[in-house]
């Protein structure tokens, strides 16, 4: 049985977080009030457009990445006619928070580990005509991602509608433009791709979003507002995680020193090549198009197995490995992989082989050699940015 310790986390979130990023927070607060404070969300908050490459305003939240995208849709969907793309748990959340808001929603679902075709989408957007359209660019609980962001943020510009973004599992952690995009309003956190502790969630917002913020949103807290208003001599309407804020700086702090580009070319890569190597022990991608398979929350199946709850227990009791299994009605029929920030190879390599030797376990003849040569086609990109 596996001595407590750390343990290796491969879940859709919180990450692992470095131990620099870390004695970062366990710095003494300050006033949040006061020139100190007001420097350090200044430096946070223009390293963070950096991260996210925007222009655009960016407003720091106190709260999960779930306070981020309840922010959207407090602030954009009251009184609205919205489309939500829904293509898993995550979706109908997002769909669920607008509607709360006194959004008028229509969505556009599709069979669990499938998106909806892009042509579909786009025919009801001619339809409908939304004021808004909204997505989850990644959704974790099925491990799928909209490979047809883009086109979609154009067709929903060409209608006029703004465009709603829940990125939380994806910022930092796939190709994402926000500004030449066209996305109006973007949700992320803290505790995924971009490796800092949990607590802190973002949302930006474009020159069109804020000039169509509702003249009364269905919020207190969450009133972006109130909070661009207090972003002017850079301070928060409500007191902020300071400490978490000093981890973020350093958590960014250490994506710049990679680079932006290098940091999604990690998750890009790193994804492709796990997805293989877990084939090779006789796992199956539970979302059938590679193209819409998620970067940084990998979902497999096991033929012949439908409960992988047992896998993933022993996974934590043995080895020290948390893994995840599906939300709402997946359940243990799928096991999830959580695969963002700066996670080790040695890391990867350990994950690899203990889910391998789980599989012979349980009489899947799961070739481990074969899956571990192929995540040394990482090791190079591995050296070259640094991560040990």
């Amino acid at each position: 049985m596996f001595v407590s310790g750390r343990r290796l986390l491969f879940i859709p979130g919180p990450v692992d977080v470095e131990e620099d990023v870390l004695l970062e927070s366990a710095k003494p607060p300050i006033n949040h009030r006061g020139r100190e404070f007001h420097a350090l969300l200044d430096e946070t908050l223009g390293l963070l457009k950096r991260v996210l490459r925007t222009r655009n305003e960016v407003v720091l939240l106190t709260s999960s990445g779930t306070g981020a995208v309840e922010a959207l849709a407090a602030n954009f969907g009251p009184r609205r006619r919205v489309l939500v793309v829904n293509a898993g748990e995550f979706g109908g959340r997002l769909a669920e928070a607008l509607r709360v808001h006194g959004a008028q929603v229509v969505e556009v679902a599709s069979e669990l580990g499938t998106l909806p075709s892009l042509e579909g989408v786009l025919e009801k957007i001619e339809a409908v005509k939304p004021e808004v359209v909204a997505f989850v660019y990644n959704d974790t609980s099925p491990g799928i991602r909209v490979s047809y962001a883009r086109e979609l943020c154009r067709a929903a510009k060409e209608v006029g509608a703004l465009v709603l973004v829940d990125a939380v599992s994806a910022a930092g952690g796939d190709e994402l433009d926000v500004d030449s995009w066209g996305v109006d309003g973007l949700a992320t956190a803290s505790q995924k791709c971009l490796a800092a502790p949990p607590g802190l969630s973002f949302v930006v917002l474009s020159e069109e979003a804020l000039g169509r913020l509702v003249e009364r949103p269905t919020t207190v807290y969450f009133d972006l507002r109130r909070y661009l208003d207090y972003l002017k001599r850079r301070e928060t309407p409500f007191t902020p995680a300071v400490t978490l804020v000093y981890a973020l700086r350093r958590a960014l702090q250490r994506i710049l020193e990679v680079g932006v580009d290098s940091w999604i070319r990690l998750h890009v890569e790193r994804a492709a090549v796990l997805y293989s190597a877990f084939e090779s022990l006789g796992l199956v991608p539970f979302v059938r198009r590679e193209e819409h398979r998620s970067r940084t929350v990998l979902s497999f199946t096991l033929p012949g197995q439908r409960d992988l709850g047992e896998i993933r227990r022993s996974l934590s009791e043995n080895y020290g490995i948390e893994a995840a299994g599906g939300l709402g009605a997946l359940g243990d029929r799928i096991i999830r992989f959580g695969v963002m920030g700066p996670v080790k190879y040695s890391e990867l390599v350990a994950l690899v082989t203990a889910v391998g030797l789980e599989l012979r376990r349980r009489g899947v003849e799961a070739d481990v050699e074969a899956a571990l040569s192929k995540l040394e086609k990482l090791k190079g990109l591995y050296e070259a940015l640094r991560i040990r």
